[in-house]
């Protein structure tokens, strides 16, 4: 089973991105270069020091032998047999005292960690072998002391109601996580469904549709797109970029997840936010690909209406919305792309997914550079954010997978360890971090597709860009539409 890794929580990364961002347009001054193509540069270049940082640097990692910590001269290393438990309360200069718990190995190196939870940090505590030992802010601290608990073991860090293991919620004959049960099926079946019902089931659809969108920032967008293009592309704009979003909103909803909204972000496109993370691949494919078949369908119509009246700005409109449908199928996170690479990947291995997901990343920034796109630098950024989020997500998974009885820890059971090293029971984080320790364990379950699924999601992804190819290439003789062409020449 592979080891989880546990690494300090990332501190000042808003800033290091703006002051690398603001560094890099002042090399692009100096240089000649655009100044927003070097701020984007500059920020991708800030974010990579991030991650380097937090890969090399001080971790502990946790495996089924034993706990070891990498990154400084005197690290723990010690059998679970070997190690010791204590905790303690460390003063800071402003509010109260910080809960930590301490770990030491049997020549007392010893390891303090906490979750800080956003407060400053405290001061150094005294280790087993004397010496002075920094209070680590782990962003995960909790699910390292229940694999202490467990393994080392620890149980007498739990008070006496808690050491029985947690009642089990049924489940009923015929469901799946994050599968939405299938409707029942009424005994009675109608012959036909009338005009005014298809009409009444549509307008349904849209109305919830324009309940899930933000339409503030949709407002926003409009004015924005408007002010460089024309109104009516930025209405154009906006309706394809409602509906490709709406089919991801649709796609979670069958599937069960709870969705937060769906946000428009000016210059940036639109995007679907879920509170739930998914509970297979298959789901995760379903998801990502539904926005461009959703996105490609309605590409059809302003299309047909041009073969039926001859009308150019339908074949430019059908053009650009089978650029946008294209670009999102580029096999980059965060787009669709990517995420569907994603799921096929992590069917296989999570390694070879994580591996896939930097490769891209790197593809897309050598592509950019090459071209001169600098859009595709942002892209690269924000996958890069999300790759660092999937990376912590990915040792908090393995941390549950650890657990040699998974089924003797409920929620309440870590919100007791947060409090032993965080926050109290009760404060007003801890809502947010339960939220987050639920979407953590659905994604360390999530399943893996069958080969036969993987082929299938595979030849949809296919068949998908080359029908958009074709219809931008049947297209690209008629004035307007020719200028999308001209993008993929």
């Amino acid at each position: 089973m592979e080891p989880a890794v546990f690494r300090p929580a990332a501190r000042a990364v808003l800033p290091s991105l703006l002051l690398g961002a603001v560094g890099g347009a002042l090399v692009g001054v100096l240089a000649g270069i655009p100044p927003v193509l070097a701020a984007l540069f500059g920020g991708a270049a800030a974010a990579v020091a991030l991650g380097v940082r937090q890969v090399t640097g001080l971790r502990a990692v946790a495996g089924e032998d034993g706990l070891r910590v990498l990154g400084r001269e005197d690290g723990l290393d010690a059998r679970w047999s070997e190690v010791r438990v204590g905790f303690g309360q460390s003063p800071r200069p402003v509010g109260p005292p910080q809960r930590y718990a301490i770990l030491a190995d049997a020549r007392g190196r010893s390891f303090a960690f906490a979750d800080l939870a956003g407060a400053p940090p405290c001061a150094p505590v005294r280790g087993l072998d004397g010496d002075e030992v920094e209070v680590t802010d782990l962003r995960d601290a909790p699910l390292l002391l229940a694999l202490v608990v467990q393994r080392a073991p620890a149980w007498f860090a739990l008070p006496a109601a808690l050491l029985a293991p947690p009642p089990q919620p049924g489940v009923e004959p015929g469901t799946e996580p994050g599968v939405a049960p299938a409707p029942a099926r009424s005994g009675e079946r109608r012959a036909s469904v009338g005009f005014l019902g298809v009409l009444a089931k549509l307008g349904g659809t849209v109305l919830k549709a324009l309940k899930t969108a933000n339409l503030g920032w949709a407002a926003a967008s409009a004015a924005a797109y408007g002010v460089i293009f024309s109104w009516k592309f930025a209405l154009a704009l906006l309706l394809q970029l409602f509906v490709h979003e709406y089919g991801h909103v649709h796609a979670m909803r069958r599937t069960g997840m709870q969705v937060r909204g769906m946000y428009f972000v000016p210059f940036l496109g639109a995007v679907a936010v879920t509170e739930d993370a998914f509970s297979s691949r298959w789901q995760q494919a379903y998801v990502a690909l539904s926005g461009p078949i959703w996105g490609s369908v309605f590409a059809l119509v302003p299309a047909g209406l041009w073969l039926w009246t001859g009308e150019p700005m339908f074949a430019a409109v059908a053009s650009w919305w089978a650029i946008i449908n294209l670009f999102n199928l580029i096999p980059v996170s965060p787009l669709d792309g990517g995420r569907l690479m994603q799921a096929l990947a992590y069917s296989f291995s999570s390694s070879l997914g994580l591996a896939l997901t930097v490769l891209g990343l790197g593809g897309a920034v050598a592509v950019g550079s090459a071209l001169g796109y600098g859009l595709v630098w942002l892209v690269a950024l924000l996958g890069a954010m999300e790759l660092m989020g999937e990376a912590q997500s990915r040792a908090g998974g393995r941390a549950l997978r650890l657990l040699p009885e998974r089924a003797r820890f409920g929620p309440e059971h870590f919100r007791y360890l947060r409090a032993v090293v965080g926050p109290p029971l009760g404060s007003p984080s801890e809502a947010m971090w339960l939220r987050g320790l639920e979407r953590l364990e659905k994604a360390a379950r999530a399943a893996p597709m069958s080969p036969r699924q993987i082929a299938a999601w595979g030849i949809a992804y296919a068949a998908l860009a080359g029908g958009l190819l074709a219809l931008v290439h049947f297209l690209a003789h008629v004035p307007g539409a020719n200028v999308a062409a001209q993008l993929l020449s």
